[in-house]
């Protein structure tokens, strides 16, 4: 962790970077359940700004029917 103490990397961003890959797991884990594209969601997870209003897209569709 010595990146964050000389600076090289500021520590926001690292702090910000970890919860992008929380976000990512989950979308990931609810396209899968919902039956949705898990690839799409999991990069849309990681996108910063969309990935707010891809988890509120993930938690609010419903299930596709197969038919």
């Amino acid at each position: 962790m010595d990146f964050l103490r000389d600076g090289s990397i500021h520590p926001v961003l690292f702090i910000y970077g970890i919860i992008s890959i929380g976000i990512s797991v989950v979308c990931f884990l609810l396209a899968k359940d919902k039956g949705r594209n898990t690839t799409i969601a999991a990069v849309t997870g990681l996108i910063p700004g969309l990935n707010y209003l891809a988890i509120a897209y993930y938690v609010g569709v419903s299930k596709l029917v197969k038919v």
